[in-house]
């Protein structure tokens, strides 16, 4: 399903309040402005982003490209690393410049492969329509093919199979486009990556408490309810446990009555029974 997507620099407003109403204009996400060339960041990148969020819960950035290709792809992407941007995010090129040569291709894909060899793989480049039917930007030498063409007044992007079209310069005072693929909308979160699922212990032996506040012992291995915790077990705490199965995971069994969680992140098998 298309989606619409506004951009935003330092001429737009920062506020959470302006995300929202971005959002009942019927916006689905943001890209944002983060750095220019090498020397330039914007000023209102930081809590666009943080808005952004909370607004949209997905933000992608972009850098306006002046053509030296690895130094720009390195002080952008220091930026993204420092606004706690995750390898999930969409990262743009935008590549419509005056000061660039003619043919840009060469050092555009540059800047892509040094993203890329960072782990940073959702990548797009934006540019004019002009620029890719005459072949300033040519799509098919790309190293990513993703492209993000920018067309007003038309009815249709004017390049084949493009990606996403900034049809308007003017919603709201604002760029908007839309997302064909849902390659600009992304699934972007900040820097903390999505959790790994919990393990559990299998493994009847020797445990240790290893998590900074201390484990709770229950009387049931159902692990619901106050009134079935019995003590606890400060970190660095040893006991001995038979692991039992509760549903889809397992708990520890001191005793009959007494079970702890199982769960990796809590406690760690020092020694398995009839181990050395």
């Amino acid at each position: 399903m298309t989606k619409k997507i506004v951009d935003l620099s330092s001429y737009q407003a920062d506020s959470l309040s302006y995300m929202k109403q971005l959002k009942k204009w019927g916006t689905d996400g943001i890209m944002v402005k983060l750095t220019e060339g090498t020397g330039y960041l914007s000023p209102k990148a930081g809590t666009q982003i943080t808005n952004g969020f909370k607004a949209f819960n997905t933000v992608g950035v972009y850098h306006f490209f002046h053509g030296r290709g690895t130094a720009e792809a390195q002080y952008f992407l220091a930026w993204v690393k420092k606004m706690g941007l995750d390898k999930s995010t969409v990262l743009a090129i935008d590549v419509e410049a005056p000061d660039l040569p003619w043919k840009t291709t060469s050092q555009v894909n540059v800047f892509l492969r040094y993203l890329i060899s960072h782990g940073y793989k959702n990548v797009i480049t934006y540019g004019s329509g002009s620029w890719f039917n005459a072949g300033r930007i040519n799509r098919f030498q790309l190293v990513d093919k993703s492209i993000w063409v920018a067309a007003y007044g038309v009815s249709q992007p004017g390049v084949a199979n493009a990606n996403a079209w900034q049809y308007t310069d003017n919603f709201h005072g604002v760029d908007a486009s839309y997302d064909f693929d849902g390659v600009l909308i992304g699934t972007s979160s900040t820097s903390k990556t999505k959790p790994k699922k919990d393990s559990y212990w299998s493994d009847n032996g020797l445990y240790e408490v290893i998590a900074k506040k201390p484990v709770h012992i229950y009387s049931t291995p159902k692990f619901k309810g106050g009134h079935m915790r019995r003590s606890v077990l400060a970190k660095g705490s040893k006991v001995y446990a038979k692991a039992v199965k509760y549903g889809a995971v397992n708990r520890l069994m001191l005793d009959k009555d007494n079970y702890i969680t199982a769960n990796k992140k809590f406690v760690k098998l020092v020694r398995k029974s009839g181990g050395k």
